[in-house]
Order: C-alpha cells, then structure tokens, then sequence
C-alpha cells in the first residue's frame, strides 16, 4: 500500500470520530448545558475544520491525471511491433547486464579485500586489547628457560639430520675406492706402499683414518714422512718422501745401512757403495730397521758430515776417495783413502779447510805411493807430513 492511501484512509477515520464525537456531545449538551466541544482540546485528533476541501480537490485531480498517462503508455506498448520491441528490451538488457556484472565483481574484490583487511585489524586489536598479566621473576625465568630448551632443540633436530644425510652419502657405493696412486718413490715400489697402506680396492673412501695408513707406511725405515690425499669420490694419493742412505756400518757379517740423521734404514748381506763407519759404540740390540744410533754416535756422524762437506767443496772432490772413518776417538779422526793406498790421521775436527788443502798437496807429492799422512798435529808450530809403509 503506498502511503498517500495510508494516510488518507487514517484521515476519513479521524474524521467520523470526530463526527461521533460531536454527535455525542450535542447529546450531552442538552443534558448539561455548561459543557461546550469546541473549548475541549482533545489529544491526537485531527478536526474536520482544520482540512479545507479545496486540498481534496487537488488531490483527485492529480489522481485523474495519473491513471490517464498510464493509459496513454500502455496503448502505445500495445501498438508497437513485437520485433522493436524486444530490440529494445535486449538492448538495454545486455548493457545492464554487463555493467551489472562488472560492478559486482568490482564490488566482490572490494568486499573481499576489505573483510581481509577487516579481519586483520580485528586480530590486532585483539592482541592490543588483550589484557597484559604480570609475571613474577619465577616464571619470566621459567618462560626464558623454555625459550632456550626449545631452541636447542631444535639446533640438535637440525645438526642431527644434516649428520645423518652426510653419513649416508658417505657410505654409498659411489664413495668406493678406484685407484690408488704413489707419488715421491724411488727406492721402494708402489706395490710395497700400497701394501703397507692396508688399503684395497672397493673400500669405502672415508671408511679409514689417515694416521693409521701413515703409521703403517712408516714402518718401513726408508719412509720419511707419508701425506694421504682422498681424489672425491673414488680415488685415494699416497704422497711419500724417501730417507736415502749415505754410510755403512759393519753387523756381523752383515752391512746396516744409515742416513745422515742416523737412521737405521735396512740391514743386508749386500755391501753398498757408501763409506764405511768403524768404531760405533750403539749396542747391537738397537740395531734394526727404523731405530736410530745413540747420541754419542750421532755426535760424532754430525762430525763425519762436516769433514765430508769441505771435502766435496774442493777442486779435487776428495770426498769421493774416502772409503771408510774410524770414529772410535773423536778427537782423532781416521780417514781410509783405498784407492790411494793411504790412511789419514785427521785429529779433530779443527781447522778442516786447511787439513783438507794438506792432504790434497800431499797426495799430489806423495803419489801411487802406500802410507800414512799425520794431520793430528799443531799446524800453528808444526808441519803435516807423510810417512811411507816399509
């Protein structure tokens, strides 16, 4: 109901109470004469005088008029081809549509980013509005002790799975080893090496500590020093450095061979060509491969290396001719020159140079002739000489 006829109809009801009301009242005015309607006011009621009639007029005549435009319109609908017609309702309708549409989707991507936002903001006003409890010292440790445990924990789950996965890789099949190098050798064969590694073919490249296959390696006495190299992911380097032998000592009836440093490298039947040293004092009990000559000895080889670097320093190269050193005193020195049939008395290892420079003059003015040269005396005062075997 539209609210013009509304209002109307509550208008013509107020007007007939109005009329009962007055009936009423003339009835009761002959009754009592003293009460009178129009001094009365009477509360949310209209009086029939206060709407003039000229506005009732007006109204039904705008009401003719309406209801005849809308006669109008509808026979000129009726009139109209039905073709024209629907043109122009799908015209329309199309572009209403689409326009619909493109507003409701505009309004749906609002609507959704603004409950979005909406929610977000409401969560953060929750938080801001949550009411702040006050902790005690006890439990804000406790809180931070929790922190940390959780952390830790969570490091070592880490730490734990990354140790796993690299042992994992680590044993696979693609680890195993292929080939195995030697690099620094030339006294001992690779083969000797690589069995002394204790490594083989088809072992795991990680499945082995280093200092064991030095250790090993090292028991042999020519071995200085061994480096292992791992070649990911299937290959494995020896690197080796060779002690080298440079004198000869007398065992029995076998020869020990020694490096400068005084290690005892190999004890053999086969005589080398070294210089042979007479008058050792290490006992024969720590005579064997890999073990070193006593401190009195090794004094003394530090000695013999002296002599026998002046002696390579010079033209002649008299190194070369010393055949064996006796080095039972060390304060008297005995070189063996065999090839020239001589034996020299050094003395100590005092003024080398110029006991070296003696004996080469010597051996030139005392040539092919078998005897004994005396430097073991006081060159300030006294003169070197030569003495000839009878």
């Amino acid at each position: 109901m539209p609210k013009a006829t509304k209002e109307k109809k509550g208008r013509t009801k107020t007007n007939k109470n109005n009329l009962k009301s007055k009936k009423d009242s003339t009835k009761k005015g002959t009754k009592d004469e003293k009460f009178s309607f129009d001094e009365e006011i009477v509360i949310g009621l209209r009086r029939i005088d206060d709407e003039p009639e000229e506005k009732i007029k007006d109204n039904k005549t705008k009401r003719n008029q309406k209801t005849k435009v809308k006669k109008k319109e509808q026979k000129a609908k009726k009139q109209t081809k039905p073709q024209e017609r629907t043109k122009q309702l799908e015209e329309p309708d199309i572009i209403i549509k689409s326009k619909y549409m493109q507003n409701y989707e505009s309004e749906e991507e609002t609507h959704n980013t603004n409950s979005k936002k909406d929610i977000k903001n409401r969560k953060n006003e929750k938080k801001k509005n949550k009411p702040t409890k006050k902790l005690t010292k006890k439990q804000q440790l406790s809180k931070k002790r929790r922190k940390l445990i959780i952390k830790i924990i969570k490091w070592l789950t880490l730490v734990g799975i990354i140790i796993t996965g690299i042992v994992y890789a680590m044993l696979s099949p693609i680890f195993n080893i292929k080939n195995i190098s030697v690099i620094g050798n030339a006294k001992i064969s690779s083969e000797t090496i690589i069995s002394l590694s204790g490594l083989s073919i088809g072992q795991n490249i990680f499945n082995f500590r280093t200092s064991n296959i030095v250790d090993n390696i090292k028991e042999n006495a020519y071995i200085d020093s061994v480096d292992i190299n791992r070649k990911i992911p299937d290959g494995i380097e020896i690197v080796v450095s060779e002690r080298e032998a440079t004198y000869m000592l007398t065992f029995g009836n076998a020869y020990v061979y020694i490096n400068n440093q005084g290690y005892i490298l190999e004890i053999t039947a086969k005589e080398g060509n070294y210089p042979l040293l007479v008058g050792y004092s290490t006992a024969e009990e720590q005579i064997q491969e890999g073990n070193r000559l006593n401190t009195e000895d090794l004094e003394k080889l530090g000695d013999v290396l002296r002599i026998m670097d002046t002696a390579s320093s010079m033209e002649s190269k008299l190194d070369s001719l010393i055949t064996q050193i006796d080095i039972s005193d060390k304060s008297n020195y005995v070189l063996i020159l065999e090839k020239e049939k001589k034996r020299v008395y050094l003395g100590d290892t005092t003024n080398l140079s110029t006991k070296i420079l003696w004996i080469n003059e010597l051996l030139e003015s005392e040539k092919d002739k078998e005897g004994v040269i005396y430097l073991n005396v006081d060159l300030n005062t006294e003169r070197p000489y030569f003495r000839e075997k009878v």
